[in-house]
């Protein structure tokens, strides 16, 4: 009677082979969730930009007041201290007016990316868009890539140092 069990050789070449295909498949895979969470932002980010614009040809002026706008803000809740945030429990979206900038920026902190647009009658960049990866100086990052592709650039137009991390920004 033949033994029909498996060899230890042939065991450690299917978990050999498992390992190889999971090691492949994990960063694609989180690469994909990366970029949905990332479109969710952007979409996200323009509807408020375009309840600004609504609201700035309204009232010749662009709002700190997520009350003020015009947009339904899925989930989350108003800062209490302040009612140009909007905090979710991924990250936090600001409106920002004042000096030569005025723009909505939406931060997911589970992908450590941002979204950021500059409106059309600001002095600072107007109507440009930014991708941010932050956390790393590398273009090589799962963020990094993200925006290369995002807005065809290859390098950052401009990055700011902190203690934490460093922002790539790609404006197109």
């Amino acid at each position: 009677m033949k033994n029909r069990a498996f060899t230890l050789i042939e065991l450690l070449v299917v978990v050999l082979i498992i390992g190889i295909l999971a090691s492949i498949a994990l960063p694609q895979y989180q690469k994909a969730v990366m970029k949905t969470r990332y479109a969710s932002l952007k979409t996200l980010t323009r509807s408020i930009a375009e309840a600004e614009e609504v609201f700035y040809m309204a009232n010749n002026t662009y709002s700190v007041d997520f009350e003020e706008l015009d947009v339904q803000m899925p989930g989350g809740k108003l800062n209490s201290s302040t009612a140009s945030y909007y905090h979710y429990d991924w990250g936090d979206c600001k409106l920002t007016h004042g000096g030569d900038i005025s723009m909505v920026q939406c931060y997911n902190e589970l992908i450590n990316m941002s979204f950021q647009i500059r409106f059309k009658y600001s002095n600072g960049y107007p109507g440009r868009y930014a991708c941010i990866a932050r956390g790393s100086t590398s273009s090589n990052t799962l963020q990094a890539q993200i925006c290369k592709a995002e807005t065809g650039l290859t390098n950052p137009s401009a990055t700011s140092q902190s203690d934490k991390y460093t922002t790539w920004r790609y404006l197109n």
